[in-house]
């Protein structure tokens, strides 16, 4: 089994994957005046809003691979 990178991709939410523990973490960061928010853990199955994909149904994921590149005219 290998192990994690060290510094693990962040989700667009924040939320990491600590390597030492292997949960799932908001890392600690630095406020404007100089103090330290503490490593928050987040519950195992939580999806915050900002990770949730837009729904797409069947045909719009269809008409999405088949579509032409932005910008493309037919014919050329």
């Amino acid at each position: 089994m290998s192990r994690p990178p060290l510094f693990a991709p962040q989700t667009v939410s924040g939320i990491a994957v600590d390597p030492r523990t292997l949960e799932r973490v908001i890392p600690e960061s630095k406020r404007p005046d100089g103090s330290v928010r503490k490593q928050i853990k987040v519950r195992p199955g939580f999806t915050p809003q900002e990770d949730v994909s837009r729904f797409r149904g069947t045909r719009q994921q269809a008409m999405d691979a088949t579509s032409l590149p932005k910008g493309h005219i037919l014919g050329w």
